[in-house]
């Protein structure tokens, strides 16, 4: 099944160029979508996800809403759709990050330089103003930019972090579409077993993590995560012998888990290695 991840700047054209991808391949493009799962499962505002999404917490929002829950439930909405039949285009929100170990994978960025993506704003917004377009183009790139350094420790500029970078000062919505395209039905980035086993393993991972946060018993727990051929590995230490058994049976109950490699440690006891 296709599956790309772009990441785009304010004015880049990067909405237009996963549109048409969409049409083209018969796909689903998810971006605002999850927002309002987000604000259900999280239990808060649906403002509040925005907010934290786009960069633009203010000193409230920053004290009172469980930025690392919503981290942890943005990551696994991101993997659930990425697992979806028959393919999807995951526009922003770290989808690019999230993925980057999955082969199947196409990552994108979209970009133009600043002066062309002021002019595009001001076109589209109708500003008569060139320094009213400047100041919501550069806010917003500057709440992007935050928020993947925040939650991904990566640089939304740095081209290593994608597949492919398009400027499209220089190239058209269309040229890109059609490059993308001609990536995903590249051998490269054909679908196989491995491929499919390792989206199954990353999105394990996810999926323990979140219910490991939403779980009133764990939700406290600091737990390392990793997954491999179904084998779900925990580390970490937790508070006593009951939440360590809580984690393992929560973990166990994850589609797709064979397995349990327990490796949690009491706070209070020393350290020893099991399997449950």
């Amino acid at each position: 099944m296709p599956l790309i991840a772009m990441n785009r700047e304010m004015g880049s054209l990067g909405k237009d160029v996963a549109k048409a991808l969409g049409q083209e391949l018969g796909l689903k493009v998810q971006h605002h979508e999850i927002i309002d799962h987000l604000a259900n499962r999280a239990r808060v505002r649906k403002s509040h996800v925005i907010s934290f999404l786009e960069g633009s917490q203010g000193l409230f929002e920053r004290l009172t809403v469980d930025n690392l829950k919503l981290r942890v439930l943005t990551a696994d909405e991101i993997l659930s759709a990425a697992e979806s039949e028959p393919g999807v285009i995951l526009r922003g929100w770290g989808a690019t990050s999230l993925l980057k170990d999955v082969p199947h994978c196409v990552r994108v960025c979209v970009s133009a330089p600043r002066r062309e993506r002021v002019r595009r704003m001001m076109k589209r917004l109708d500003i008569a103003e060139e320094a009213q377009a400047a100041r919501v183009v550069d806010q917003n790139d500057e709440a992007a930019q935050a928020v993947m350094r925040r939650h991904f420790h990566i640089d939304v500029r740095d081209i290593n972090e994608y597949d492919v970078g398009f400027n499209t000062d220089r190239m058209s919505a269309e040229q890109c579409v059609e490059k993308i395209l001609d990536m995903v039905k590249s051998p490269q980035f054909a679908e196989t077993d491995v491929s499919r086993d390792k989206l199954r393993d990353v999105a394990i991972t996810h999926h323990v993590r979140a219910a490991l946060r939403s779980h009133v018993s764990t939700s406290h727990s600091w737990v390392k995560v990793s997954t491999l051929n179904g084998r779900v590995t925990l580390e970490g230490t937790v508070e006593n012998p009951e939440q360590r058994l809580a984690c393992a049976e929560i973990a166990s109950r994850i589609k797709g888990v064979l397995d349990i490699d327990n490796r949690l440690r009491n706070a209070a006891a020393p350290h020893r290695a099991s399997t449950l």
